[in-house]
């Protein structure tokens, strides 16, 4: 049950990103992905 309510709410974002077609969502989502792993990933790397 939770894991449907959990879904909805994330293809509706989806859906109003891609009528709202905003350039910036699509450049700063993946930035800020990119900069969670890098962080993960020099985190990751320094206990080593």
């Amino acid at each position: 049950d939770d894991r449907a309510k959990l879904n909805k709410p994330s293809e509706t974002l989806i859906t109003t990103v891609d009528s709202n077609s905003s350039w910036w969502t699509n450049w700063v989502i993946p930035a800020i992905s990119a900069l969670a792993v890098a962080l993960m990933y020099r985190l990751y790397m320094a206990e080593d």
